[in-house]
């Protein structure tokens, strides 16, 4: 069972063991880039916002592994995944949530499971109207959304 922790600088986090969150991203032939997005429920801190699908790592678990798990309990089954990064976000207090970034071959249907209010494949462009995670955010205006 994992639990709310302040780190050295008195941040509180959901994840003992950090956290880490699956960025998914197709590119059409001839398009733009779209990266799976989900609406955060709006029982959970930071609800109603947008973001990647990610929690809390378990004990034993790599980031890629915790990932890959909270993207299936949160929006389902996923197709076959390619890795292309995995980037660690600091909180500057000895906590680290790991952006595992990926490409798929097809937009796929994502549903709303847990912690879920909607889902939906957004060009960074349109990204800039919708109510990001905060940390998200901060996030995408820090680094590239994909480097592969």
């Amino acid at each position: 069972m994992d639990r709310w922790i302040f780190c050295e600088k008195d941040h509180v986090h959901w994840g003992s063991q950090g956290g880490a969150g699956l960025l998914l991203r197709f590119v059409p032939p001839n398009g733009q880039p779209v990266y799976l997005l989900q609406q955060r429920a709006y029982s959970v801190d930071h609800g109603g916002t947008w973001g990647m699908p990610g929690g809390a790592i378990q004990a034993g678990e790599s980031p890629e592994m915790a990932a890959r798990r909270e993207a299936e309990e949160e929006i389902g089954p996923l197709p076959p995944i390619r890795v292309a990064s995995i980037e660690v976000q600091e909180c500057g207090g000895g906590w680290k949530f790991y952006v595992v970034s990926a490409n798929v071959d097809r937009e796929f249907r994502a549903f709303c499971v847990r912690e879920t209010e909607a889902t939906g494949w957004f060009t960074r462009e349109e990204m800039k109207s919708l109510r990001l995670h905060p940390d998200f955010a901060q996030w995408i205006q820090d680094h590239a959304l994909h480097r592969a």
